[in-house]
C-alpha cells in the first residue's frame, strides 16, 4: 500500500497531465499544438474547435508548471498513453526511478516519450518530419524575430570549401552526388531572434548560430524559440537559427554544407540582405543532439578549409559517434528515452536512396541493384565483383527494402543511419568522434551532457581527446595540433538534451552557463551599470570538468576525473570504436537491453519504512 502523501502526489501529477492533454489536439496522422487561443483542426473532420491554453510569460517560460513537453510539436503526435503513465507512477514509488534523484514528473515524461519514440515506427519518415516542422512555437512577447534566406550561390562557395576537408577516400566513400543535390534544393532558411530594445547596444554584435537536433532527420529552429530566447535573457546577443537539409532525402554532406553556408553568408553577407558582415571572433556555432556533432563538423571543415575560425561553441549531448561504440550506449540504457535500436520508420520514398542524385559511374549498378532486390530474397545474396563500386552498400532498395549486398565475409546488416550509409559512419564530418586530427585546432568549446543519458560517454571521450589530457597523452600525441580548450559539464541524473524537456534548476545552470559563456568568449561588454546577469564563465586551463548536481550546484571534478581515469579503461574505449562489425554493436544492444528489462522486472518492491 503506497501512503497517503505518495497518493495525493500521485493525483496532483495526473491532474497536470490531464491539462497537458487539453493542450493537445491529435488528428488521425497530422496534429497541431497552440499556446495561447487559437483554432485546432483535425485531418478526419473539419470541425473547428476553440481551446485555452498555458499563457506564455516574458522569459519564454509557459503553465503548466513547466511542462515543455506540452508545448512541443515534435511530440503531439498522440494521446497521452494511460497505461505507461500508471505502470510508470506504480514503478516510481513501488520500486524507485531508474535515475536516483528523478522526480516522478521526470519519470512520467522520460517514459511516455520513450514510448512515442518506439511507436513512430508506425509512421513515415515524411509524417514525421511534416510534424516537427509545420509549426513554430510562439515567440516571447520581450523578443523580436526577423525571417532570412540564404542565398544559393553560398551554398556553391561553402561546397567548394567542404570539398578541401574531404580526402579522396572520404569522397569515394560518399554514396551519392550531393554537389548535383543543391542545384534543386530550396535555399536555406532562419531567423534572427533579439531582445527588443537598444538597437545600436554593443552587446548585440555577439551572435549565436544555432544549429537544431533532431538525428539530422527530423526537427526545426521554430521548436526552440523558448529555449533560445532564455539564452538571449542573459546572454543580450542574438541567435541567428536555421533549417538546414535533412536526411534521408538530403544525407551527408548536405547538413555540413549548408551549415558552412550560414556561417559564410554571416562573415561576408550579400549587399541585398541589409546586414553588415559579423566578425568571426563575434559569433559562437551551437547545437543540441545532432546539432551538436554538426557544430563540431562545422567548425572542423573552417578548420581544414583554412577559414576564419569562430569565437567559440557550444553543444549540448552532442552526437559524436554514428557508431554508437562507447559503454555508455549501453549502460544508460533505461536511464534515457533515446530508442536502444535507433529510429526506424514505416516504408516510404523518402527510404528509396536510390532516388537520391547519383554519380554517372553509380547509376547503372543502382539500377541492377533495384532489379535484383525485387527478384532476390534476403536468403541469396546478391553476387557483385570485386570491382564493383557499389558492392559494400548495405541498403539501395525501393522504398526501404534493403538491397542485400555483402560480399565473401562481410555481415549482412542494413543501413543504420538515416544521415549517412553504414560505410561512412566513420567519416570524421559524419562522426566527429573520428576526426583525424583528434579535434586539435579549435576554439574554445563548452559540452553539456546528462550524466545519464546514452551519449555520455562520447562528450567525455572528444573533451580528453581534443584537449590532449587522456590517460598515456605525451609528447608524440601533440602531433595531431594544438589541444583545443574544452568546458565540460556533466548534468546528475539528467537525460538527453534535458534542457528542452524540463523547466528546473539543471535547467537553468545550463542556459546561465551557456550565456556566460557565449558572452565571454565573444568578448561582449557588460551593462551600461557594470553588471552582469551571470557570472563570467571562467576558463583558466586547456580542460574544466564539472559536475552540476540536479538541484544545480557546481563541482569542479577535474583532477578526479582525470586521476581517476585509467590507460586500461582508455585503451578500452579505443577498441570500443575501433571494432568493424555494426551487427555485433546492435546485437550487443539487444542483448543488453533484454536484460536490462528483466532486471527492471525483478527488482524487488521496496519496503514501507
Amino acid at each position: 500500500m503506497f501512503r497517503a502523501q505518495k497518493i495525493k502526489k500521485s493525483a496532483g501529477v495526473a491532474r497536470n497531465i490531464t491539462r497537458i492533454r487539453n493542450d493537445i489536439a491529435v488528428g488521425q496522422k497530422t496534429f497541431s499544438v497552440f499556446n495561447g487561443r487559437r483554432t485546432l483542426k483535425t485531418a478526419s473532420s473539419s470541425k473547428v474547435v476553440s481551446k485555452p491554453t498555458g499563457s506564455l510569460k516574458p522569459d519564454g517560460s509557459s503553465k503548466p508548471n513547466g511542462f515543455r513537453l506540452s508545448k512541443t510539436l515534435l511530440w503531439a503526435n498522440l494521446i497521452f498513453p494511460m497505461p505507461v503513465i500508471a505502470s510508470t507512477m506504480y514503478r516510481h514509488y513501488a520500486k524507485g526511478p531508474p535515475a536516483k534523484t528523478w522526480t516522478l514528473t521526470s519519470h512520467i515524461i522520460i517514459a511516455v516519450l520513450r514510448n512515442l519514440l518506439v511507436h513512430c515506427n508506425k509512421f513515415t519518415v515524411e509524417e514525421v518530419q511534416k510534424a516537427s516542422s509545420s509549426r513554430k512555437l510562439p515567440i516571447p512577447s520581450n523578443i523580436s524575430s526577423r525571417e532570412f534566406l540564404v542565398p544559393k550561390n553560398y551554398r556553391d562557395i561553402a561546397g567548394s570549401s567542404l570539398k578541401k576537408a574531404l580526402s579522396p577516400a572520404d569522397e569515394k566513400a560518399i554514396d551519392w552526388d550531393w554537389e548535383k543535390d543543391r542545384l534543386t534544393s530550396p535555399p536555406i532558411n532562419g531567423e534572427w531572434l533579439e531582445s527588443k530594445g537598444d538597437l545600436l547596444d554593443p552587446r548585440k554584435d555577439s551572435t549565436i548560430l544555432y544549429l537544431h537536433g533532431g538525428a539530422y532527420y527530423i526537427g526545426s529552429y521554430g521548436l526552440y524559440r523558448q529555449f533560445l530566447s532564455n539564452i538571449i535573457k542573459h546572454f543580450k546577443g542574438r541567435v541567428c537559427a536555421i533549417d538546414y537539409r535533412l536526411a534521408p532525402q538530403h544525407p551527408f554532406p548536405a547538413a555540413v554544407e549548408d551549415a558552412l553556408a550560414t556561417y559564410l553568408y554571416l562573415i561576408d553577407p550579400p549587399k541585398e540582405a541589409n546586414m553588415k558582415p559579423i566578425d568571426p571572433k563575434k559569433i559562437v556555432i551551437a547545437g543540441d543532439s545532432a546539432g551538436g556533432g554538426l557544430s563540431f563538423a562545422l567548425l572542423m571543415a573552417i578548420r581544414d578549409a583554412g577559414l576564419p575560425a569562430p569565437a567559440g561553441a557550444m553543444t549540448l549531448s552532442p552526437w559524436m559517434d554514428l557508431t554508437h561504440s562507447l559503454p555508455s550506449i549501453l549502460s544508460n540504457i533505461m536511464t534515457d528515452y533515446l530508442p536502444p535500436i535507433g529510429f526506424k520508420h514505416a516504408p516510404s520514398p523518402a527510404l528509396d536512396y536510390a532516388q537520391l542524385p547519383q554519380r554517372e559511374d553509380h547509376t547503372k549498378l543502382l539500377e541492377n541493384a533495384k532489379a535484383e532486390a525485387k527478384s532476390s530474397s534476403v536468403e541469396a545474396p546478391t553476387k557483385h565483383t570485386e570491382n564493383d563500386v557499389v558492392s559494400d552498400r548495405k541498403s539501395i532498395g525501393p522504398f526501404g527494402e534493403a538491397v542485400p549486398t555483402p560480399g565473401p565475409g562481410e555481415e549482412n546488416v542494413y543501413r543504420i543511419q538515416f544521415y549517412a550509409s553504414n560505410d561512412t559512419l566513420k567519416l570524421p564530418l559524419v562522426s566527429p568522434i573520428f576526426d583525424r586530427k583528434h579535434l586539435r585546432g579549435l576554439p574554445p568549446i563548452l559540452v553539456q551532457c546528462g550524466g545519464a543519458e546514452r551519449l555520455r560517454d562520447e562528450s567525455i571521450f572528444s573533451t580528453l581527446m581534443a584537449t590532449n589530457t587522456f590517460p598515456g597523452a605525451d609528447e608524440e600525441s601533440l602531433n595531431y595540433g594544438k589541444p583545443t580548450q574544452i568546458a565540460l559539464e556533466i548534468y546528475e541524473d539528467q537525460p538527453h538534451v534535458f534542457q528542452i524537456l524540463f523547466a528546473h534548476k539543471p535547467t537553468s545552470r545550463s542556459i546561465k552557463s551557456l550565456a556566460a559563456f557565449a558572452r565571454d568568449v565573444t568578448n561582449s561588454p557588460e551593462d551600461k551599470d557594470g553588471q552582469l546577469d551571470v557570472p563570467r564563465y571562467v576558463m583558466n586551463d586547456t580542460v574544466t570538468i564539472k559536475n552540476v548536481s540536479h538541484k544545480g550546484k557546481i563541482t569542479d571534478v577535474t583532477k578526479d576525473v582525470l586521476e581517476s581515469f585509467t590507460k586500461e579503461e582508455w585503451s578500452n574505449w579505443n577498441e570500443c570504436l575501433n571494432r568493424t562489425s555494426l551487427k555485433d554493436r546492435m546485437n550487443d544492444v539487444s542483448r543488453w537491453f533484454a536484460n536490462a528489462l528483466k532486471e527492471a522486472d525483478e527488482k524487488p518492491i521496496k519496503k514501507e519504512p
